[in-house]
């Protein structure tokens, strides 16, 4: 809600890659040795003294962007955005940061979203004497870890027929024996494979947009689309609209609950104020601006009274609502519709289940006209945020015929209002934000990443598409976190009302694989800080654009074991995550960084600090933990904490 937040990317897999050839303690790559965001290393720190542990050193001048550094034989790799002009990779010295080179690669990448836009969110991949980079626009760059000269490079679009996400590609690649694996997104090369000493492809994967679908049906027969074209075309008529887009509403913007009788057609709204739709606060779009208090109230109150003069009259009814971020339509006094709402008793201070990424589009739903009576009617409508940190509040409505052919019913696209000009739509490219792992299944070696669309499981040795699982993808693209394999079985999660599902992997009587739904749950809507398991436990943030809060739950049942969010002002919010000799580091999007103690009966905080001189972007680059060394980067600036106690 409303910094439609970008990605900085997590995941992890119980899978031993062929990538890296690096000391024992070394983070060759995204999330580490393994891309489970572990590392291998003890004698670390189980607590941290008063303040944090001491800062080894700080360097500044490192560029913007995400990109958080691999860290292998003595030096870091990482990416960044200089002068807001080129997008570069560097290599600096572990001992104490200083710069050994620098290499352009390309101009910065400018389409698509703002958040984010500061640079890439890529980590190196380092494997022997090279190292392999994604840029923000699609550049696939191979170079010597040496002096950074390129050795060969090739582009997602240009090469491939890649379509550039909304906020641009963010992705690590996979290195997986003599292979670079990576997601260009294209209507055909949804995945590539590329000899990673040449550049040169060795297979492709088109993953089908239909849900379900592994392979992409044949076209239909011409007489057959043009019949179901015609069946299509909608009805020759002007809807008769009853409630209009834009009508006058009464309004309460009090924070406080009206009286318990507030959406009965006789309750007394007379104190009420009054303003034409759009209502609401924030985006500058408003025709009637409501209370934008300091303490942003978690529900607005709406009611507008119609005639209704013959029933027989109407067809078959829709009703379009915008709202941001959920809501509750009552007509005459009772429900007829909950959207983007939890279940059960409905109060004041209940928040929405997420965010919307449809901020200025309308959600269309069939209305029965019988619920509607000859004479006065009353529509009453609560919209709910979705966090007290909410930056705005919108609400619209229509009630009127549907027009058959023209009118889908379900969400709208998602809207770019504040993307400005041009550039991607969401979902339109095949990619989304989350990163690779390679895994052992069954005798065979596979590839397993989100895409836009799905959590899909591809052989390693030809591209072919086994499995996919859908759930764990949202319907705006908006996929971040890289996916975990554990025991024989996969998860996946996004954010934006989702949430995330475990799937174990089967063979099939004709000898394929498939993905079977172990349990889902909303309650790990992961947007891109991503995830650990722990002796059977999932640690977590649950939450999207509106925040979020840690989380633990039991791997194998999807049930809670507790959440932050219980104890809200105190509670450890949204953030990204790494482990390390039995601790969880953990850094908030707000800059704090937490030891965890891993626990499936509560949070136990083992100690925290936050960095100096915070800038004001989110902290969304996760920690890096290599040879006894924590490194946090925000932005320009690189921290390096000694995290041995001197040891």
């Amino acid at each position: 809600m409303k910094a439609n937040r970008l990605v900085s990317f997590i995941g992890l897999a119980a899978t031993s890659l062929s990538l890296v050839h690096a000391g024992e303690f070394d983070w060759p790559q995204w999330q580490g040795p393994n891309r489970d965001a572990k590392s291998k290393e003890t004698g670390l720190l189980q607590e941290w003294p008063e303040g944090g542990p001491t800062m080894a050193w700080k360097v500044t001048s490192v560029g913007t962007g995400y990109s958080a550094p691999a860290v292998v034989d003595g030096r870091l790799y990482g990416m960044s955005k200089i002068d807001d002009a080129d997008e570069v990779v560097w290599a600096r010295a572990e001992a104490d940061g200083k710069e050994i080179w620098r290499q352009r690669i390309a101009a910065a990448e400018e389409g698509g979203m703002r958040q984010g836009i500061e640079g890439a969110g890529c980590t190196p991949s380092v494997d022997g004497d090279r190292l392999y980079v994604i840029g923000h626009g699609g550049d696939v760059v191979c170079l010597k870890t040496s002096d950074g000269s390129i050795v060969w490079r090739r582009h997602f679009i240009k090469d491939f027929g890649g379509r550039l996400p909304t906020w641009r590609f963010n992705e690590s690649p996979l290195i997986d024996g003599d292979k670079l694996i990576c997601t260009p997104g294209g209507t055909e090369n949804t995945m590539v494979a590329l000899n990673k000493m040449t550049g040169e492809l060795i297979w492709k994967t088109h993953v089908p947009d239909e849900p379900g679908l592994l392979v992409k049906p044949a076209p239909a027969p011409a007489e057959e689309e043009a019949e179901s074209e015609e069946e299509a075309v909608a009805e020759d008529f002007e809807p008769q609209v009853i409630v209009a887009s834009g009508a006058t509403w009464k309004y309460f913007d009090k924070g406080a609950l009206p009286a318990a009788d507030w959406t009965q057609p006789n309750y007394d709204d007379s104190a009420w104020a009054e303003g034409a739709a759009q209502l609401g606060y924030g985006d500058r779009d408003e025709a009637t601006t409501i209370s934008d208090a300091s303490e942003h109230y978690p529900t607005y109150y709406f009611r507008h009274a119609f005639e209704v003069a013959e029933l027989s009259s109407y067809k078959p009814l829709i009703l379009r609502l915008l709202r941001d971020d959920g809501a509750v339509v009552h007509l005459n006094g009772k429900e007829v519709l909950r959207d983007n709402m939890p279940d059960g008793t409905i109060a004041h201070d209940t928040f929405a289940r997420g965010t919307t990424p449809a901020e200025s589009g309308f959600h269309v739903y069939e209305l029965s006209k019988d619920k509607l009576v000859a004479g006065k009617n009353m529509l009453a409508v609560e919209v709910h945020q979705a966090d007290a940190e909410s930056s705005d509040v919108s609400f619209d409505l229509e009630l009127r015929e549907r027009v058959l052919g023209k009118d889908k019913l379900g969400a709208p696209e998602p809207d770019r209002r504040r993307g400005g000009g041009g550039g991607p739509r969401f979902g339109e490219s095949g990619a989304a934000y989350a990163s690779a792992i390679a895994i052992d299944h069954g005798g065979q070696r596979q590839i397993v990443q989100l895409t836009a669309k799905t959590l899909a499981g591809v052989s390693a040795t030809d591209g072919r598409l086994l499995w996919r699982y859908d759930k764990p993808a949202n319907r705006v693209a908006i996929n971040c976190s890289t996916p975990i394999y554990h025991n024989g079985h996969v998860f996946g999660a996004s954010a934006y009302n989702n949430g995330g599902g475990l799937a174990k992997l089967v063979s099939t009587s004709d000898g394929g694989i498939k993905a079977e739904e172990v349990w889902f749950s909303s309650d790990m809507e992961n947007h891109h800080g991503g995830m650990l398991v722990i002796d059977g436990a999932l640690y977590g943030a649950n939450g999207g654009n509106g925040g979020g809060y840690l989380v633990c739950l039991d791997f194998e049942t999807g049930e809670m074991l507790w959440s932050e969010r219980e104890r809200r002002r105190e509670g450890v919010r949204k953030g990204s995550i790494a482990f390390a000799d039995g601790r969880i580091y953990y850094r908030t999007e707000e800059g704090d960084v937490l030891l965890i103690e891993p626990n499936k009966e509560q949070y136990l905080e083992r100690g925290r600090f936050t960095q100096p001189d915070r800038t004001r972007q989110p902290a969304w680059t996760h920690p890096v933990i290599a040879n006894g060394r924590l490194y946090i980067r925000d932005q320009d600036t690189l921290y390096c904490y000694d995290i041995t106690g001197g040891n």
